[in-house]
Parts: structure tokens; C-alpha cells; sequence
């Protein structure tokens, strides 16, 4: 018993100093605000998440606003960091505003108004003074919050440019309010994306009306989206949304491309990859050149499809950007190994051997040249090509 107990100890102790070697630090996201409400006559939390680069540059951000934040703000974070690490969205303030337990939905629906004045003149005053703000702020709701989001919309259409509602509820009354806005409102021109599962009942209907009422009568300037969501509940379509909803708002930030060579014809080939372009230079200030990823990945569509005729055109339109050149050794070679698929050898060959000058240590290439040689029943040179390629993996 005594050994037993001391061993016992031992390991407690091993444990405690094996233990005392880690470092705790603790994990903040972002800052909390307290506001004492004048137009609430009420304390209200606000949280703010900054750009991780915020400090070190003078530049000027979008907001994103998000309600019920006690619930979501986090959500927004994690997902401005996953577009900001895959180069999807730019860089955007996250502000969360907290609802209090007891307001219910209270602010949401009968203090609707009170509310919204809260949120312009102190909570957006707030992040305008305190941050360095752009122009551009885009409010998120769910549920009752959604259907404040369309309140918001309809009372204050210049407030934000983008309205984010998921499952907005309850939207009946609103849905006929915003058809005579834009009846007086030609020109509309803000973006409302919301969303309903498919199995919500007295919400899809909300928003089936709202989708067929946009689809008839909504002016040519105005964006709008409605998507409903398969697989979905009611607790899950925030989620969803607030992604998709961020993704919609700069729609043309990130590098275009496609999933199948179908989606490409579908969209309107390279008519709308090059209008796509000139969209996204002047909105966001990038190059309305083509970039290289969306030049291999539409080739590579045609490649997945075996559809030669579709790669040669597409090949041929890139060929006088020198792109294949700038693209990593591998993507490079599955080019060049589709011309040798299709007995393209004269293509093959000068695309091989610009790879073996610009990739001198990469076998692939060298495999690659060897193998055309060989299709074409010109043995020696494919097995100079080959001994070339064995010495480097040596």
C-alpha cells in the first residue's frame, strides 16, 4: 500500500510540473462597449472586432452590424477571418449589438422605431467616432431581428448598403410597405439578401410573398437575393446566411471562377469573365487584367471535361498573357500533358521545354517532354529526357 501510494503521489506531481510547463494566455476577441442609452434609457453592450492589420495602416473599413450579438457576434468574426485568410471579401469591423434578456423581441416589433434611432445615433455614431470607418455598413438580423432588418430598410433605405435577413419574421405588412417604396424609388439601389428554410411555414410564406412582390415589381437597380435553404431549420439559417449574405455583399472581391465548364458556358463565358474583371477594378481598385488562378482554373474545366476544342480556344485566348509561365510547375504540366493527351506534340513539346528551363529541378517536366518524344516513336531523345529526370530524383 505504501509503495503504491507513493508512486501515486509521484504521478501527481510529474503531472502538476509536466502541467506548469504550459503557457496559458487569455483568448480576447475584440472590445466591449458599454453605452448608457439615452434613447433607450437603458445600459447596452456593443462589441467591436477590428481588421487584424488595422493598427498598422490608415485605411478606412466597411462595418458589418450584427443583431442579437450576444449570439452572432462571434459568428461575424470567424467569418471575417476565413474570407479575410482565403482572400474572399476585403477586411471589415465587426460590431455585435447585444440585446438585453428582457427586451424579447419588444425592440425588434413595437419599440421598432426607438430602437432604430438607437442604433443611428449612438451605436453608429459610436464606431464612426471611435474607428476609422468607410461608407459602406451592412445590418444582419434573424428572425425578429430579420424582420427589423426589413423595417430598417423601408424607414431608413440610405442607412446601409447591404440588409441581411434570415427567416425575417414578421414580414406581411412590410412586404407591402416596401413594394411602394420602390414603386417611388426608381432608382433603388441598396442590396437585400434574405433567406428562409424550406420547412418554416408561416416564415416561408413571409417570404415567398416577399421573393414573388421583388420579382414583379422591383426596379432593374435594385440587387436582391432570396435563397432558400435546403437542410435547413430555423436556429440554423443565421449561420448560412450571414455567410452568404457577406459573400453577395462583394460579390466581385475575389478571383473569379467556376466548378464545371457547364457553370462557365452558363454564366456567360468569357464575355462575362472579362466583364466580370472590369467590375471588380473599379470597384475595389485591383488590375482588370485577368489573374492567373482564373485562367488555369477555366482551363482546367475544359481539361476535367476532356473537352479539347473548349481547351485549345480557351488556351489560345491566354496563350499572349504568358500565364502558363507564372503557374506553379504542376499546374503547368497537366496544360502540356493535355496537348500530349490530344497528340498536340508540336504544343506539348514547346510548353515542356519552356517548363525544363523555368523548373531546371522539377522532374516533371523532364518526364513530361520524354513522353511526347516517345509518342512520337522518337525513342533516343525520350530516353535522354528520362535519364535527366531519374538523375535529379537520385
Amino acid at each position: 500500500m505504501k509503495i503504491k501510494s507513493f508512486l501515486g503521489t509521484l504521478a501527481l506531481i510529474l503531472c502538476f510540473h509536466s502541467n506548469a510547463q504550459i503557457e496559458q494566455k487569455y483568448h480576447v476577441v475584440g472590445t466591449l462597449f458599454t453605452i448608457q442609452s439615452k434613447v433607450l434609457n437603458d445600459e447596452r453592450v456593443i462589441q467591436v472586432s477590428l481588421p487584424e492589420e488595422y493598427v498598422d495602416t490608415d485605411q478606412r473599413y466597411p462595418v458589418l452590424y450584427i443583431l442579437d450579438g450576444q449570439r452572432y457576434f462571434l459568428h461575424g468574426v470567424s467569418l471575417h477571418q476565413s474570407f479575410r485568410d482565403f482572400k474572399q471579401t476585403p477586411e471589415f469591423i465587426v460590431v455585435g449589438i447585444s440585446k438585453n434578456s428582457t427586451d424579447r423581441n419588444r425592440m425588434y416589433s413595437a419599440n421598432s422605431q426607438k430602437y432604430l434611432e438607437f442604433i443611428k445615433t449612438e451605436v453608429i455614431d459610436l464606431i464612426d467616432s471611435q474607428f476609422r470607418t468607410s461608407e459602406k455598413r451592412m445590418l444582419f438580423g434573424w428572425a425578429f431581428g430579420g424582420g427589423f432588418v426589413l423595417e430598417t430598410l423601408i424607414t431608413q433605405p440610405k442607412l446601409f448598403d447591404t440588409y441581411i435577413a434570415a427567416s425575417p419574421f414578421p414580414i406581411k405588412e412590410k412586404v407591402t410597405r416596401l413594394d411602394s417604396l420602390l414603386k417611388q424609388a426608381p432608382d433603388f439601389d441598396r442590396l437585400l439578401f434574405f433567406t428562409s428554410g424550406t420547412n418554416e411555414g408561416v416564415v416561408k410564406e413571409g417570404t415567398s410573398a416577399l421573393n414573388a412582390m421583388l420579382a414583379n415589381n422591383a426596379p432593374a437597380s435594385m440587387n436582391w437575393v432570396f435563397r432558400e435553404l435546403e437542410a435547413e431549420e430555423h436556429r440554423s439559417t443565421p449561420f448560412t446566411t450571414l455567410y452568404h449574405g457577406i459573400r453577395e455583399t462583394f460579390e466581385y472581391y475575389p478571383e473569379l471562377q467556376f466548378t464545371n465548364l457547364e457553370e462557365f458556358t452558363k454564366a456567360g463565358g468569357l464575355t462575362y469573365v472579362y466583364d466580370y474583371y472590369q467590375k471588380r477594378a473599379s470597384e475595389y481598385g485591383f488590375s482588370p487584367e485577368l489573374s492567373d488562378w482564373t485562367m488555369f482554373s477555366i482551363t482546367r474545366n475544359a481539361i476535367r471535361a476532356n473537352n479539347y476544342k473548349q481547351f485549345e480556344a480557351l488556351a489560345t485566348e491566354f496563350k499572349k498573357t504568358g500565364f502558363i509561365g507564372r503557374l506553379r510547375v504542376s499546374r503547368a504540366c497537366s496544360i502540356a500533358e493535355f496537348y500530349l493527351k490530344n497528340a498536340q506534340y508540336e504544343a506539348a513539346e514547346e510548353l515542356f521545354e519552356l517548363l525544363i528551363e523555368k523548373h531546371p529541378t522539377s522532374e516533371r517536366p523532364l518526364i513530361g517532354l520524354g513522353d511526347t518524344y516517345k509518342a512520337q516513336n522518337k525513342n533516343r531523345k525520350a530516353a535522354s529526357y528520362y535519364k535527366k529526370a531519374k538523375k535529379l530524383s537520385n
